[in-house]
């Protein structure tokens, strides 16, 4: 299992360089506020993970749904990044803490190159007769 840590300044500095190249800007208070909610994080991955249903993640305000929304994102995306966090990792995204979001983001950027791509269905039957549901069987749910 992974646990939140502290980004290097390195590491801090890739996933701000990306996120500007975006045109996302994240100062303290808006990673704090903002994306201590899964939903803003999870229209960021979506960029690069088109797989990712928006509309599973409402936006909401109360610690407790926020800590909800964190526990269903985790279980449907960071699991399939291989990302498995504790649920005191997850309390932490959900109250905003400093770092926990950056290191979400470079976790999830880091593995992008390596991340299932969802084919289809006539290319998949091609390269070997994978069906469409074989090959986004992890990604339906999402």
């Amino acid at each position: 299992m992974c646990s939140i840590r502290q980004l290097s300044e390195e590491e801090r500095s890739l996933v701000d360089s990306w996120l500007e190249s975006e045109g996302i800007v994240l100062n303290s208070r808006s990673r704090r506020d903002t994306y201590s909610d899964v939903r803003p994080v999870a229209e960021i991955l979506k960029k690069i993970y088109p797989e990712i249903e928006l509309e599973c993640y409402p936006t909401v305000s109360s610690f407790d749904r926020r800590l909800q929304n964190w526990q269903i994102f985790a279980f449907r995306v960071l699991l399939k990044l291989g990302l498995r966090l504790h649920n005191h990792d997850l309390k932490q995204l959900a109250e905003g803490k400093p770092g926990a979001v950056d290191w979400v983001l470079f976790h999830a950027f880091s593995h992008a190159e390596t991340f299932p791509k969802v084919r289809s269905c006539s290319r998949a039957r091609s390269m070997g007769g994978v069906s469409r549901r074989q090959s986004t069987k992890k990604w339906r749910d999402i």
